[in-house]
């Protein structure tokens, strides 16, 4: 009988090559883990935070910055705070962008409210508008990579018929 012999795994994937079957291509630069980059993120959104009412404060005593406008001002504090956080995130665990993007932001989410419970006896108001501000700003970190087409490349192999 004719038997052909049996292929390794190498021969395998040389193979799927020839029939120009679509492998990712591998991310450049220096990872970091998940647990590590969503704490960094965590704190950046949470530094963000804090600048962003400091001068919004200043804003506020000067009178550049109407008392009643202020709601409008924490709006854009909480969108840019949680971009930032899942952006951050994101560029330091370099991979699974939206699962990134969105966990930054739940967790920003907690703690915002776990301050709100400390610093302010629990008094909890406008808990749904914050939610959804806090996941405006890391769900546009989220899309954003998808417009720009970052992430991890497809690239087709090609490997020359024997």
């Amino acid at each position: 009988r004719d038997v052909a012999p049996s292929r390794g795994l190498g021969d395998v994937y040389k193979r799927q090559g020839e029939r120009g079957m679509v492998a990712n291509k591998k991310i450049t630069g220096r990872a970091t883990s998940l647990p590590a980059g969503l704490a960094i993120g965590a704190a950046c959104s949470l530094a963000a935070t804090l600048i962003l009412t400091a001068i919004l404060a200043k804003l506020v005593e000067a009178e550049t910055l109407p008392v009643e406008k202020i709601g409008y001002g924490i709006m854009v504090l909480l969108i840019v705070s949680s971009f930032a956080g899942a952006m951050i995130s994101f560029g330091r665990i370099k991979r699974q962008r939206m699962l990134v993007c969105i966990v930054s932001g739940v967790i920003y989410f907690a703690m915002l409210m776990s301050m709100t419970a400390l610093f302010f006896g629990g008094q909890y108001s406008a808990v749904g508008t914050t939610a959804l501000l806090v996941l405006v700003g890391s769900g546009a970190a989220a899309l954003l990579g998808l417009r720009q087409g970052r992430g991890a490349k497809r690239t087709k192999i090609k490997v020359p018929h024997r």
